[in-house]
Parts: C-alpha cells; sequence; structure tokens
C-alpha cells in the first residue's frame, strides 16, 4: 500500500511539473536525500538517509553539486561532486532520461565504528528528469568483490531561471 501511494505521488509531482529550462542554459537546482539500499544485510545499516544539497549546471550535461546528509551509519556525509548527464532517451516524449557519472569526494563520519575519514571515486547512476523534477538513482561502489555496497535515491528539484 505505502509503495502504491509513494507512485501514485510520484506521478502526481511529474505530471503537474512546470517546463524545464532551456537546453543550455545553466540552472541551479535543490536536492533531497531520503532513502538506500545496502547488499550487505550483516550489518545494521539505517537505510533513511535524510539531507539536502545544491546542484549547479554548467551546460545541459555537466554538473557541480555540494550536500549534507545522514548517512547509513548514522553519521554525517558531506559529498562534493562534479559530473556529467548523457541523455538516453525519452519516456512517453515528456521525460528524458540520463546516464550519470560524477566523480565525488566525501567525508564520512561513522558512529557505528567511531571513525571519520575521506572517499574519492566515480558515482554512476540514472536520472530521469521531468519539466522541473528529477529523480536520482546512483550506486555507491566498494574495493570489495561486491563492487556495489548500496543503491541511493534523491530528487533534484530545478529552480525557476529567475531564482538565479
Amino acid at each position: 500500500m505505502r509503495a502504491r501511494v509513494l507512485v501514485l505521488a510520484a506521478a502526481c509531482v511529474i505530471a503537474l511539473a512546470p517546463p524545464a529550462r532551456a537546453a543550455d542554459d545553466p540552472a541551479w537546482g535543490v536536492t533531497i536525500w531520503g532513502v538506500s539500499y545496502h547488499f550487505d544485510t550483516g550489518i545494521d545499516y539505517d537505510e533513511h538517509n535524510w539531507g539536502a544539497g545544491i546542484r549547479y549546471y554548467l551546460n545541459h550535461h555537466v554538473f557541480v553539486e555540494g550536500d549534507v546528509l545522514r548517512n547509513s551509519n548514522r553519521g554525517l556525509v558531506l559529498p562534493v561532486s562534479a559530473g556529467v548527464e548523457l541523455g538516453m532517451g525519452t519516456i512517453f516524449h515528456a521525460c528524458s532520461v540520463s546516464a550519470v557519472g560524477a566523480l565525488t569526494l566525501a567525508y564520512y563520519q561513522n558512529l557505528r565504528t567511531e571513525s571519520n575519514y575521506f572517499r574519492f571515486g566515480p558515482v554512476p547512476g540514472v536520472s530521469v528528469r521531468c519539466g522541473r523534477v528529477q529523480p536520482n538513482v546512483i550506486a555507491v561502489l566498494t574495493p570489495s568483490p561486491r563492487i556495489v555496497a548500496a543503491i541511493v535515491a534523491s530528487v533534484t528539484i530545478m529552480l525557476p531561471a529567475g531564482s538565479r
């Protein structure tokens, strides 16, 4: 039932979203973080990763972003990213689907292990932009044989051009 309500709410937001910016017009966006899924179920991860960030598009494909959010280890994570979005197609001629690739430097506060550390590396993902609303799904990679440590979801809301 809860999943149906979330899907219905997302469909309403996408349907009511106003048109996005012009193709090469730089724009600001606010990113809202919320959930993650971890493949290692042997560790007591918190899958609620609430936080926010600011994204700036240098052009239609290149962006920089800074965020602050609660990480799965119940601490703080401060990522800074530079990335690209490469168009892969459209859905119903209304929403654009893009592959996302970013390089991210992140400071982690890990309350579970009582340690603080930095991580740097690639972050692949996919995004779907419908008007000013853009859900994002990214993979958090790990050097272990598992390769993907977690899948994390956020939504970026593009600000109107006059708000820069």
